[in-house]
């Protein structure tokens, strides 16, 4: 179990594992947080002690090789390193209990290979007692992994569902951190066959726009520094997450809410968000 002052990272030896490592990184700093590296790995069935102590060397090999990248962003970055036996799905469940982050990338090799894949995936975003960052996207600098960045927002999808009421909470939080601006995607409408009714939604949308400009007030007031911009869009949420995801630094969404930005992690908006995002994706359950 970790504390909330804890970023935790699921490290399986591959280059995106690395690169979810070196990201957590720069949000541990950005949040004053200790960095805990995390690498579970299975016996095999019958396996004989020597093959045990392998793996487990093996295993403390990767982490350093994390921990080191880890520090090459922050060289100040309090970094703890665990190695566990066992399923890695439920040692990450362990492990990023009471923390404010876990991390991960978008596949690897060996135990973390299918980590956000079918049920398992599943099971971490609705398990996971803290938001869940998937690291994709372009690998950046070390400096520009760190320092505040104007240009490139954090970006929510909102619904007005729960999910979506944390996932704003995290986004702002995440905005303030990182000196950055937020771009608030509401998906209002994602279907209309009949063109000429969309003159009679105009007023609807204006009322959409009154009732989010509402419910982002108190955000703001709460987080005066953050930058917010509000995108009202009457089409699918997934392929406007994705285009701006093109230049943002984070975009978040909540894992259980209305229409298809609820499904995140369910359906085809979640997949095509861990597919084709061109930056880190939070996933946010609600009561987080």
């Amino acid at each position: 179990m970790s504390l909330p002052g804890t970023v935790v990272a699921g490290i399986d030896g591959s280059d995106h594992a690395i690169e979810a490592a070196r990201w957590a990184a720069a949000e541990a700093v950005r949040n004053r947080c200790v960095l805990r590296l995390v690498r579970a790995y299975r016996l095999p069935p019958s396996s004989a002690p020597e093959a045990s102590s392998l793996l487990w060397s093996h295993a403390h090999h990767q982490l350093w090789n994390a921990a080191h990248q880890a520090r090459a962003v922050v060289p100040e970055l309090a970094v703890e390193q665990v190695v566990a036996e066992g399923d890695p799905t439920e040692v990450l469940l362990r492990e990023a209990a009471g923390a404010r982050v876990l991390v991960v990338g978008p596949r690897g090799v060996g135990g973390f290979a299918a980590l956000l894949v079918g049920s398992v995936g599943t099971a971490l975003a609705r398990r996971a007692s803290c938001p869940l960052v998937v690291v994709r996207g372009p690998v950046l600098s070390d400096t520009a992994l760190v320092r505040a960045d104007r240009t490139r927002p954090v970006v929510v999808g909102v619904d007005g569902s729960p999910a979506s009421e944390t996932a704003l909470a995290f986004a702002f939080a995440e905005a303030d951190a990182w000196a950055a601006p937020l771009v608030v995607v509401h998906a209002w409408l994602e279907h209309l066959e009949d063109p000429d009714a969309r003159t009679e939604l105009a007023e609807l949308a204006e009322q959409e726009r009154e009732v989010l400009a509402e419910r982002l007030a108190g955000w703001a007031g709460k987080y005066p520094g953050v930058r917010v911009s509000r995108e009202l869009i009457d089409g699918p949420p997934a392929r406007a997450l994705v285009a701006w995801s093109a230049g943002a630094r984070l975009v978040v969404v909540g894992s259980i809410g209305r229409g298809r930005l609820g499904s995140a992690l369910l359906g085809s908006t979640g997949r095509a968000l861990l597919h084709h995002a061109r930056a880190p994706v939070a996933v946010v359950r609600p009561g987080l």
